[in-house]
């Protein structure tokens, strides 16, 4: 874990333990009394504020904090964690705060399918408002800090907040279309296609959230991953990031990733980011969440 040990308290036996520690370039600002479990999660138990500069300033993600109270609790799973499983009863909406995970399903033969990634500053589990069971697995992919509040919850405050219903509402059909376009991906492009235009719409999803560098942004996938998203092989994205390379389209040190030429992506790729929300209506057309005071409590566990 990146945190800081400052007070580790630990007793014999194979029950929670717990530390004080402050994690180093914690975008909640606050040190945080951990319990670690045996499925690796750390639960935060100290209060969290929310500040401007935190994904979770966002309007519905405030929203949700501020009609659900106390009963909202901010968890760190470590890289590698299921979060949610298929089939299994889905109990709570989660908050992303500053991981990658995706959402997946396992098929019959063994094979992976991912159906979407989620990144910081959005949230996910929303089905569990149709479904009593969740329809996909969530897992990390790196570390993570969410927030998760209760299903039940999320359906208490949205009857009491119109405007939060909306925002919800929105939310999943903008999902929606975002699933129909991965859609078109995996049906209709070719795999210099795909691998472009998915490099476009992270570049995108992130930027909006702040995690971008000028045209670069970090990438913690292998090939994989990336390939279980777009139904091509390891070796596939392989050749195909290494051609999109030698056309001088993009760069690629580590898992950081550059997109030298932008608009050249996007015209050989189809991609426009209307789907992604920059074609939704504008909010004078819509009834915008309420704005909070700047800092609100997570509940202590």
């Amino acid at each position: 874990m990146d945190y800081t040990d400052q007070d580790r308290k630990s007793g014999p036996g194979t029950g929670p333990r717990f530390f004080v520690a402050t994690r180093e370039g914690d975008l909640l600002g606050k040190q945080h009394k951990i319990m670690l479990t045996d499925n690796g999660a750390a639960i935060l138990t100290a209060p969290v504020s929310i500040t401007t500069s935190s994904p979770l300033s966002r309007p519905t993600c405030k929203a949700l904090l501020f009609e659900c109270g106390s009963a909202a609790k901010t968890i760190r799973f470590g890289k590698g964690k299921d979060v949610i499983i298929a089939d299994n009863c889905q109990q709570f909406l989660y908050i992303n705060h500053d991981g990658w995970l995706s959402r997946y399903k396992i098929l019959h033969n063994g094979c992976r399918q991912i159906v979407n990634f989620v990144l910081p500053g959005e949230i996910f589990g929303l089905h569990a408002c149709a479904f009593r069971n969740s329809l996909y697995s969530v897992a990390t992919l790196t570390q993570a800090s969410l927030t998760a509040i209760p299903i039940e919850m999320v359906g208490k405050a949205t009857e009491r907040n119109a405007k939060l219903s909306r925002a919800l509402f929105c939310s999943a059909v903008r999902e929606a279309a975002m699933l129909g376009e991965h859609l078109i991906d995996t049906a209709r492009r070719s795999a210099y296609g795909r691998v472009s235009h998915f490099l476009l719409e992270l570049f995108v999803r992130l930027e909006r959230v702040g995690q971008t560098d000028d045209m670069s942004f970090r990438m913690p996938l292998t090939q994989e991953t990336i390939g279980d998203a777009l139904g091509l092989s390891p070796v596939h994205v392989n050749r195909t990031l290494r051609a999109l390379r030698d056309d001088k389209l993009i760069a690629v040190h580590g898992k950081r990733v550059t997109l030298l030429d932008f608009g050249a992506l996007c015209r050989l790729s189809d991609f426009e980011e209307s789907y992604l929300g920059e074609g939704a209506r504008p909010r004078s057309e819509l009834s915008p969440v309420f704005d909070f005071p700047r800092t609100e409590a997570v509940a202590t566990a």
